[in-house]
């Protein structure tokens, strides 16, 4: 009768299980089930201990972020009818009302000419916008089942990651990177905005794989598949983010170029000298001069920008440029221009210094920031282990960080927005970071059985 029973119930509760969640979070019920086939998918062909181990790491990711998003939930019960509701920053509640407002016009709800307005109006207008607007359209309002969908596009771009690298540099780097990168609470934070972040990292992450399958060149059956491939990649990282394409294709060119000129001793010569050559270039011509200063000065103009924004700003300009505010410089001096670079630079890899940090939220992620300054380190250290195992993939994603990394040194001029966007790269210099540490500690641990506790070193070698 027992067994009657539950053979009754258990069917039953699962049921209305499955209907309470379809019915408080659509997308979320749909999301889920997709949650599951990616990670079978991410473990496919591993041995079994790393499968599992993978498996717990992916689902604890999940599960994670799930939690977070259910107590944003809880702690906006009280104000659920506002479109703002649960947002982790201005951005992220503009990016859900603007959809929403989309959604009301396409199912002819009223609407007035602000509504218009706020829809059409160009800033903004990605693909993810798009996907943001339908997703509103045929789940209904679901500010919180989206923050579901980002989370899985975050992890889903981390699983094609690790098994990129683990194919180039082993299970342990592998593992240390994906463990870091799901986890570093930043990146944390933005996979389960509702910003256009988690699809950027996905798509790069689509784009890594699919280029380093064509350039490993296992998969020749596939090559043209994967080609086209990467090229929609590219089309989409440039929709996603202005001037994406042109980043992502320097990236590729830079990191083949690389990979070329190292492994050939006689081109690393080649190249070194024709690099010294270049920087000699601009002090022999003033045509060169005048183009690499004009440049700089349109760099220099989009910083100042910056500047005058609200916030915690930081300057790279000689102090006489910022005594008008507003005023954006009209044309710099070789010697200004300089300069500019040169603190752009140093600004990117240090700012904030811990004494510079003004507000809680800088505060709060100054424990963060004194981890970027120890994945820089070790990234030299890195990028040669990882050279010594797969110099396509370390090329790659070297390539990949910096034209983005000069890019964002230059034209940026906000703390906060550096903090952000700093985000880019992160997850490149995260993998080239957790082989330098794999390295040190291996070679740490080998020293340590080297050299025995009271065996002197000479002793050690007979």
């Amino acid at each position: 009768m027992i067994l009657r029973v539950q053979r009754f119930l258990l069917p039953l509760l699962a049921g209305l299980a499955v209907a309470a969640a379809l019915t408080a979070s659509p997308l979320t019920a749909v999301a889920l089930p997709l949650a599951w086939v990616v990670i079978s998918l991410a473990g496919r062909g591993l041995p079994d201990d790393e499968r599992r181990l993978l498996t717990a790491v992916l689902w604890v990711a999940i599960s994670t972020r799930l939690a977070v998003i259910a107590v944003l939930f809880l702690a906006g019960l009280p104000g659920h009818s506002d479109a703002s509701v649960g947002g982790l920053s201005g951005d992220d509640a503009y990016y859900f009302s603007r959809a929403i407002r989309a959604r009301d016009l396409i199912l002819g709800f009223a609407a007035g000419k602000y509504d218009y307005f706020v829809v059409y109006d160009a800033y903004g207008q990605t693909s993810y916008l798009r996907l943001l607007t339908w997703m509103q359209v045929v789940f209904g309002p679901t500010p919180y089942g989206m923050r579901v969908v980002n989370a899985l596009m975050f992890v889903t771009g981390a699983a094609l990651l690790f098994r990129t690298v683990r194919t180039g540099v082993g299970r342990v780097p592998a593992f240390a990177g994906l463990v870091g990168l799901l986890f570093l609470p930043s990146l944390f934070f933005w996979s389960i905005s509702l910003l256009k972040e988690s699809m950027f990292f996905m798509v790069t992450a689509v784009l890594v794989a699919s280029t380093m399958a064509v350039w490993r060149g296992r998969r020749p059956a596939k090559t043209v598949a994967l080609v086209a491939l990467a090229i929609g990649c590219v089309w989409l990282l440039d929709d996603l983010r202005r001037g994406g394409l042109v980043l992502a294709v320097a990236g590729i060119g830079l990191g083949v170029t690389a990979q070329l000129i190292l492994s050939r001793p006689r081109w690393t010569a080649l190249a070194a000298t024709l690099a010294v050559l270049a920087l000699a270039l601009p002090f022999m011509s003033s045509r060169v001069s005048e183009r690499l200063v004009s440049g700089v000065t349109s760099a220099a103009q989009i910083h100042a920008g910056h500047v005058y924004t609200v916030g915690h700003a930081y300057k790279l300009l000689d102090e006489g440029f910022y005594r008008q505010p507003g005023v954006l410089p009209d044309r710099l001096t070789p010697g200004q221009a300089a300069r500019f670079v040169v603190r752009a630079v140093a600004s990117f890899i240090l700012t904030p210094l811990p004494w510079e940090v003004r507000s809680r939220g800088e505060l709060a992620s100054l424990p963060e920031h004194v981890l970027w300054y120890v994945m820089l380190v070790l990234a030299p250290i890195g990028f040669v282990a990882m050279w010594q195992r797969d110099p396509k993939l370390a090329c790659l994603l070297l390539g990949l960080a910096l034209p983005t990394a000069a890019t964002l040194a230059v034209t940026n001029g906000n703390v906060g927005t550096l903090l952000r966007l700093r985000a880019l790269i992160t997850p490149q210099l995260i993998w080239i970071s957790a082989a330098g540490l794999v390295a040190v500690i291996a070679t740490l641990i080998e020293r340590s059985r080297h050299f025995a506790p009271g065996m002197r070193p000479e002793e050690s070698t007979t």
